[in-house]
């Protein structure tokens, strides 16, 4: 399913059984004290992977943009931000690609919660739809299909930590934030429910199920009327 480990036929085999291809997107970005770095796109890269071998496709690299980050919004080092411009660019050359190498449907999976950040690809998206009708781009938060059933959106709280512990739990370390008290939001840049006592695996591979259950259907649909208009 990794693009970037496949031999050229095992690629071609993919993507003739599966014109679907995903991209996982996320920023450089400060998530706890407890948390990696890059946690938005190794969640959304797991992710991914999940959804692919569900549905069949080819998972791309991930991808690091973030515009609206914690830097600029809260001060916080070890965070790199990009431009709203670079950030919508990128998307544009990533779904032109795509849609010339034979994909039907492109699925833009953001790990990054930036609100503008996700307008910004979203109105990269909704252009190439517009200008596209044998190719169909889907871009939306992890969040998004499954808030409803108790996986909302937050940062590197219980939800974001609990990916993490399910997906990588090697690069997670609660002993690095205080063991006592509440959490200072503004000195820690973790918002949402406490991870200390409520993260856990179990948590982020049932969040990976609902996120399965419900986004799956969705994109199997919308290959199907891709291939319909072809």
């Amino acid at each position: 399913m990794r693009y970037e480990e496949m031999k050229p036929e095992d690629y071609r085999r993919a993507k003739e059984a599966a014109p679907i291809a995903y991209i996982p997107w996320g920023a450089h970005e400060w998530h706890g004290k407890h948390n990696p770095l890059g946690l938005d796109t190794l969640k959304a890269h797991g992710q991914c992977l999940a959804l692919c071998a569900e549905t069949g496709g080819v998972v791309f690299p991930h991808v690091y943009c973030g515009f609206q980050t914690m830097k600029p919004h809260a001060g916080f080092d070890c965070t790199l931000e990009f431009s709203k411009e670079c950030v919508q660019l990128l998307a544009k050359e990533y779904l032109e690609q795509l849609a010339d190498e034979g994909f039907k449907v492109i699925i833009i999976l953001m790990g990054h919660y930036g609100h503008m950040h996700q307008e910004a690809i979203k109105e990269v998206v909704a252009d190439f739809n517009a200008k596209h009708s044998d190719c169909v781009a889907w871009a939306f938060p992890d969040y998004e299909p499954t808030a409803d059933e108790g996986f909302p959106g937050e940062h590197g709280a219980c939800f974001e930590t609990s990916y993490m512990m399910w997906f990588r739990p090697e690069l997670v370390d609660l002993t690095r934030l205080p063991q006592e008290g509440e959490l200072d939001k503004k000195a820690e840049g973790v918002h949402g429910l406490d991870p200390r006592t409520n993260a856990s695996a179990k948590k982020g591979r049932d969040g990976v199920n609902v996120l399965v259950k419900n986004a799956a259907p969705k994109i199997r649909e919308l290959l199907r009327n891709a291939c319909s208009r072809s």
